[in-house]
């Protein structure tokens, strides 16, 4: 009961905003592990969900929905809202676990914004805030709230690359220590046309203080546009740093504006 409610605040708060009659094109931070600083205007609505299944050491994670909620509310902030996933927990000597995660509520505030037939040193910029709420199965949720903040940044060029970075800090619960971690992407995308856009990325996770290990990460993904408000998308990736070189990756997902 207590997600469903979750859920409805974003959604009540749309309903009291102007309507927009005709969406706008689809927005999405997925897939991969970078947020873009694109926010939606006041009234627009967009529905974002997948699926990955992740394998390390023997150990098998599922996860199913990955859901989240972005709401327009205006003057350039929208509300986010992460169902997140029904997640699988399978091998490596442990017993298995299963249901839901953590979901987590934020919002993201535009900084600054440069159109896109601008290309320059300045980036479109956001800040994005987000907290977990303890409502994860037992042996999924961290039974505490875990906030955590990020800029996001994006650059065009006149051809048919882009570049964008995402810098942030983050608290984690391990169950028995907290641990302060701060993170870093960097992405570039291709357009292979107005469709068909290929991505690639890195992400370092270090570890400024508690038990939690640095690692880092890389994958890559295809996104397909079917119209303006519609996107798939599909991703592999792996671990590349000691601890987490064994690590492997694959999903697909959706994004929709309404």
């Amino acid at each position: 009961m207590r997600r469903f409610v979750l859920w409805l605040i974003p959604l009540a708060t749309a309903a009291c905003i102007h309507p927009i009659t005709q969406p706008g094109p689809v927005l999405p931070d997925r897939p991969g592990f970078s947020d873009m600083p694109d926010v939606l205007p006041a009234g627009a609505v967009q529905v974002e969900s997948g699926f990955t299944d992740d394998r390390a050491a023997g150990v098998r994670y599922q996860t199913v929905g990955e859901a989240l909620l972005r709401v327009g509310i205006g003057s350039g902030v929208e509300l986010r809202m992460f169902g997140n996933s029904f997640a699988l927990r399978s091998g490596g000597g442990a017993p298995s676990a299963r249901g839901m995660e953590d979901a987590k509520v934020g919002a993201k505030f535009r900084l600054t914004e440069m159109p896109d037939s601008v290309h320059g040193l300045t980036p479109s910029l956001a800040l994005l805030v987000t907290t977990s709420i303890p409502t994860g199965a037992p042996g999924l949720g961290a039974g505490v709230a875990q906030p955590e903040a990020h800029f996001a940044a994006n650059w065009t060029t006149s051809g048919p690359f882009s570049f964008a970075a995402n810098a942030g800090i983050a608290k984690a619960f391990d169950g028995a220590a907290w641990s302060n971690q701060g993170s870093a992407v960097a992405s570039t995308s291709f357009d292979i046309n107005e469709h068909l856009s290929l991505f690639a990325e890195g992400m370092r996770v270090a570890a400024l203080s508690g038990p939690s290990q640095s690692a880092t990460y890389v994958d890559c993904g295809v996104t397909v546009l079917l119209g303006e408000q519609l996107q798939l998308d599909a991703h592999i990736g792996r671990g590349i740093s000691r601890g987490v070189s064994g690590e492997r990756s694959f999903g697909f997902g959706i994004a929709h504006r309404f």
